[in-house]
C-alpha cells in the first residue's frame, strides 16, 4: 500500500465529504429537513454533538480509501467510480430499512440518496485520481 498517497486520498475525500455534507444537507435540503424537525434533534444540540459527524465522515472517508486500495486501485478513477456506487447501494439498502421503522418521509429517503450517489461517485473520482498506480488508465 503506498501508504503517501493513502494519506493523501484520505484528506481529499473526507475535506469533499466534509464540505459536500454541510452544502447538500445544511443548504441545498434545508428546507426538506425543516418539514421534518420534529424527527431530529434540535440544532444546538446537533452543534453540541458535531464532534460525532466528523467521526462518521472520517470514517467513512477512511473505509472508502481502505476499500479502494485493497481491491479496487487497480481500474483507477473507473474503480473508485465503481465502489462509490456499491457503497451508496448499500446505504440506500439501509435507509430503506430505517425507513420503515422510522417516520421519515420518503422525499427525505430518495433527496438524501440522490445526494449519496452524487457525494460517492465524487469521491471515488477524487481517490481513483490520488491513489491510481502508475500506469493504470485514467476512466
Amino acid at each position: 500500500m503506498n501508504w503517501k498517497k493513502f494519506f493523501i486520498a484520505f484528506i481529499a475525500a473526507f475535506i469533499f465529504i466534509f464540505l459536500w455534507g454541510w452544502f447538500y444537507n445544511g443548504v441545498l435540503l434545508k428546507d426538506v429537513f425543516a418539514e421534518a424537525q420534529s424527527l431530529f434533534r434540535p440544532r444546538q444540540e446537533v452543534i453540541s454533538l458535531f464532534h460525532w459527524i466528523i467521526i462518521g465522515q472520517a470514517g467513512l472517508a477512511l473505509s472508502f480509501v481502505l476499500i479502494y486500495a485493497s481491491g479496487f486501485a487497480a481500474r483507477g478513477i473507473a474503480g473508485g467510480v465503481y465502489l462509490g456506487i456499491m457503497l451508496e447501494i448499500l446505504a440506500i439498502s439501509a435507509r430503506c430499512a430505517i425507513y420503515a421503522a422510522q417516520p421519515f418521509p420518503a422525499k427525505v429517503l430518495v433527496l438524501i440518496s440522490i445526494g449519496g450517489f452524487i457525494e460517492m461517485i465524487v469521491t471515488g473520482v477524487i481517490v481513483g485520481t490520488i491513489y491510481k498506480p502508475p500506469g493504470t488508465r485514467a476512466a
